[in-house]
């Protein structure tokens, strides 16, 4: 995905309604689990408060592929 996909899909993944979480694969084999909707984007990348109340962040130039959680229904 180029950085642009990357951020079009984040974008209409987070207004999504009801929000449903998502999966960032990352190109160096990681994965980023995004449980809400509360996402800052900003010069090429996003950042979200984990589950642990620690930031996340990452580029929008190392995404391999941006997923729905397995089970999660996508409308």
């Amino acid at each position: 995905m180029t950085p642009e996909q990357v951020e079009e899909k984040v974008i209409e993944l987070i207004h999504r309604e009801p929000f449903v979480p998502f999966v960032v694969d990352m190109t160096d084999g990681s994965s980023l689990e995004v449980p809400h909707p509360r996402l800052a984007i900003n010069g090429g990348g996003a950042v979200f408060f984990g589950p642990d109340g620690g930031l996340v962040d990452f580029e929008f130039n190392t995404v391999r592929d941006i997923r729905v959680r397995k089970g999660e229904a996508v409308a």
